[in-house]
């Protein structure tokens, strides 16, 4: 009896301590903290230079597409980066952090600079379905683009069952767009918790 006690509480501690671990992979990271104490960062537009999609380039992918299409893919991108630039900044916001959008020069002493180098648009076909994928790679810098810390993020989005009782924002993962602004998401708002977790350690 003791012994299940024991197994259950050592489950039970191991899922805790796995649900408190980082969403991020650290690739390089400053130290000592030049953050610590910060409340003022530059926020960048999402570089999607060299950017994949599943296998290939986004050239060859944009090949086989109509003018409709392309212009839709286009429009996606810019939606993934006001979705992630609006979650990174409420998140931050909500950690007393001011994130301010540029695409220039700035005063701020630090800048952030998201990169996606890899997007999955996933499916959707009423008997199957599979997740879209965003991997983005987050810097944070100096004004003159010293990186400082390289951490990389990375969001799955299923499609959910189709019913008449989903709403306005679960309709939205039916499409291949929605399904990459719901990653955008999910991404801002843990890059909102790993700047916190940098100016506050």
């Amino acid at each position: 009896m003791h012994r299940r006690s024991f197994i259950t509480a050592a489950l039970l501690g191991f899922a805790a301590l796995a649900g408190c671990a980082p969403s991020w992979r650290v690739v390089t990271q400053a130290s000592p903290d030049p953050f610590v104490g910060q409340r003022y960062f530059a926020l960048m537009p999402i570089d999607y230079a060299g950017l994949q999609i599943i296998d290939e380039s986004e050239d060859r992918y944009l090949a086989r597409k109509d003018g409709d299409d392309y212009q839709r893919h286009m429009a996606d991108k810019e939606s993934v980066n006001e979705e992630f630039a609006k979650a990174l900044i409420e998140g931050a916001k909500d950690e007393g952090i001011e994130v301010a959008e540029t695409t220039g020069t700035s005063s701020a002493q630090f800048v952030i600079r998201p990169y996606i180098g890899y997007m999955n648009p996933g499916f959707y076909a009423v008997v199957s379905s599979a997740p879209s994928q965003i991997r983005l790679t987050l810097r944070l810098t100096t004004p003159d683009g010293k990186v400082l810390d390289e951490v990389q993020f990375s969001s799955r989005t299923a499609s959910p069952i189709p019913n008449t009782a989903l709403s306005t924002a679960e309709a939205d993962k039916l499409s291949m767009g929605g399904r990459w602004r719901e990653d955008a998401r999910v991404i801002g708002a843990q890059a909102a918790r790993y700047l916190a977790s940098r100016v506050d350690p």
